[in-house]
């Protein structure tokens, strides 16, 4: 693989930052391209960092030794070069060593003063808003920019949803106070054999690598805890983020994982303290719509943690409370069975605010919802049932047919 550029063109009010790639075989197209807004051409860097990241994945895939035919950071090139490929494919571990070369590596001493978060108005980056904005934090960690990326988080709905959920959050942008750049990308094309939540971090990364013209600190909002912390082969990179972003960082941008002090439940009471929350948080993955469908997983993760904490008339506006009750109980079965970290916090906060889960529900996780969810989360049946055997006898005292 053979990177070249950056090639910057004008073209109806935008800047496409263009980097041809020369690839052994044609398995993917001859560019990589980002598009922004004019007014935020001057963040645009003009090493290659971005591009190295963005496609360092793909040549792993595809065994292709990577040619820079520019300028590298000397920091990225040793990170991705020796110690980040090790993580990769630890995570993907169908992935190969590759070598890079680079026609020039350099250091990079002077940091650019902006800060930028990803904003997608849901809970994660919320709570980096929350603590890196909203809280009074050291003036050299304080937000100046909001990214919003197309490099592959919009699955079928691609650029279409991407531009409708844009517009949507521009107006809370706004009430914020901060500049909205949004970023739109063919990087995806090059990812066609991986799934966006396995890839994540390096796509959305390279978008801020892009900008070190001006951002000199990414924070990217953690998924995980940090007990769940980890690197092993994995559907989703976010296990990684702490332990990975460091080895991100070029000397002209730090990359940071930020809010892995909190559980998922501890977020989502962060950020209902939020008013701009109220009427704009967004965590839908369904891809028809740009609206929250209340009934995806990830919409009912986030209204029975609200529901629990007493929280949920907060969010009426945004979401079809009467969706989430018809499918409730058969979304708290599932919870009750799973052993995804994220789902057990929500059974441990249940048990702390004295929450009961109904009947029904507990029922219903051993005889219909289990199998499923073990399927889904590769957890062996027998030891997960056993799990939900014990839970439903000790908040289901005398009922013989749990003996």
């Amino acid at each position: 693989m053979e990177i070249g550029g950056p090639n910057l063109i004008n073209r109806d009010g935008k800047t496409v930052c263009e980097f041809p790639v020369h690839l052994s075989s044609d398995w993917g197209p001859d560019s990589l391209w980002f598009s922004l807004d004019n007014q935020f051409e001057h963040l645009i860097s003009d090493r290659l960092d971005a591009a190295l990241l963005a496609l360092l994945i793909p040549a792993m895939d595809r065994d292709e030794d990577v040619h820079v035919k520019g300028s590298v950071s000397e920091e990225l090139f040793f990170n991705l070069s020796h110690g980040y490929q090790e993580l990769l494919k630890t995570v993907i571990p169908s992935l190969n060593s590759v070598e890079i070369h680079a026609e020039n590596v350099e250091p990079v001493r002077d940091r650019a003063s902006g800060v930028a978060t990803g904003f997608s108005a849901g809970v994660d980056s919320y709570c980096v808003l929350a603590d890196y904005y909203y809280n009074d934090p050291p003036s050299e960690l304080t937000v100046t920019h909001l990214l919003y990326n197309n490099v592959g988080s919009h699955s079928d709905g691609g650029e279409r949803l991407f531009r409708e959920r844009f517009e949507r959050l521009r107006p809370t942008a706004e009430e914020i106070g901060l500049p909205f750049i949004s970023v739109n990308s063919n990087m995806d094309k090059f990812y066609n054999r991986f799934s966006f939540q396995q890839t994540h971090t390096p796509r959305n990364t390279a978008v801020a690598m892009l900008l070190q013209g001006g951002i000199g600190t990414f924070l990217y909002g953690s998924t995980f805890d940090y007990e769940n912390i980890s690197v092993k082969p994995i559907y989703d990179m976010a296990y990684t983020d702490p332990i990975a972003l460091p080895l991100l960082s070029t000397g002209g941008i730090d990359s940071r994982a930020v809010g892995s002090e909190y559980t998922r439940v501890e977020k989502t009471l962060n950020i209902a303290g939020l008013e701009d929350s109220h009427d704009s948080l967004d965590i839908c993955v369904r891809t028809g719509s740009a609206e929250n469908c209340s009934e995806c997983w990830k919409c009912r993760r986030t209204l029975l943690t609200l529901e629990i904490a007493g929280l949920l008339d907060r969010y009426d506006n945004i979401f079809d409370m009467d969706t989430y009750r018809d499918g409730r109980e058969y979304y708290m079965a599932e919870v009750l069975a799973s052993y995804d970290p994220l789902l057990e916090e929500i059974v441990s906060f249940a048990e702390r605010e004295n929450f009961r889960f109904p009947l029904r529900s507990k029922f219903l996780a051993l005889g219909v919802v289990k199998p499923l969810n073990t399927v889904r989360s590769g957890v062996d049946a027998a030891a997960s049932n056993e799990r939900l055997r014990e839970f439903i006898k000790s908040h289901t005292r005398g009922f013989a047919v749990l003996q």
